[in-house]
């Protein structure tokens, strides 16, 4: 029997935090990247994946969650809708710019469970990227209902 997870953060898929996490330990590497905060596998993940000009601080006891950046600036107000699974990088920063710490906490739920499906196959060993990690840019989630249904 296997067990479904519903995505808890508001607006990534399992494809967005396969891009985080690989950006994100490639940054560091050849250290572990075990210790980086999700508000940096977030920034990184603007950053590089989606070319935005936009960095996220977490000071829970000083500020709280603060965000910067030109991109941060121009779209924090930005109340377009995009439907469907693929959104512009003006979407995704004007969506996190909305973000509060509970969304942050969900989305370090979210890395987590990542992490552990990596690990459980053979994109990480001993917290570092393996070359089928380093090599396979996307996450390719096969839909086997509809490969069964096709194949009949």
């Amino acid at each position: 029997m296997s067990i479904m997870f519903k995505m808890k953060n508001p607006i990534f898929n399992a494809h967005d935090l396969y891009v985080m996490v690989r950006l994100s330990m490639i940054k560091y590497f050849p250290y572990e990247a075990t210790n980086i905060k999700p508000w940096e596998v977030l920034t990184i993940y603007l950053q590089k994946a989606q070319g935005l000009d936009f960095e996220i601080d977490n000071e829970p006891d000083v500020r709280g969650l603060t965000f910067r950046g030109k991109s941060y600036d121009m779209y924090k107000d930005l109340e377009k809708e995009e439907e469907g699974p693929f959104h512009s990088a003006a979407w995704y920063a004007s969506q996190v710019a909305k973000w509060n710490q509970q969304d942050l906490g969900e989305l370090d739920v979210d890395l987590n469970l990542m992490r552990s499906w990596l690990k459980l196959n053979d994109y990480v060993k001993e917290n570092l990227p393996t070359d089928k990690f380093l090599q396979q840019e996307f996450l390719i989630i096969a839909d086997v209902a509809a490969e069964r249904k096709c194949s009949r």
